[in-house]
This record gives structure tokens, sequence and C-alpha cells, in this order.
């Protein structure tokens, strides 16, 4: 029996202060409005690139 495993999508947000981080889509209540509790489950922006092609982002509809 194959059990095929479900592929984290993520999505750009910011905080409020402008910074940039990336979350799991399916973590966040509102992608659009993100609190410090939100951010525990994402890493900063600037580590993406490291890692760009073995995540899936998608757009948060900004």
């Amino acid at each position: 029996m194959k059990t095929e495993e479900k592929e984290t999508v993520y999505v750009k947000v910011k905080d409020m202060a402008g910074n940039d981080f990336i979350c799991p889509l399916n973590e966040l209540i509102d992608p659009k409005s993100v609190s410090d509790d939100d951010l525990e489950n994402c890493f900063e922006g600037d580590v993406a690139g490291r890692y760009a092609g073995q995540i899936k982002i998608v757009d948060s509809g900004d």
C-alpha cells in the first residue's frame, strides 16, 4: 500500500515591521494579518533562497 505524503504549501507574509517570512499556508488563519504567534512556524524570507527548489510557495493574494 502506497501512502502519499501531502506536500506542504508555503506563502510569503510580512510581519508588522515589514520583514519577509515564509509560512506554511495551513498554519495561518489569515495570511494578510500575521501575528507573532503565527510566525513561530515560519522562517525568514532570506532563508528561502537556499531551498528554493525544495519548497512550494503560492501567492498570498496581496
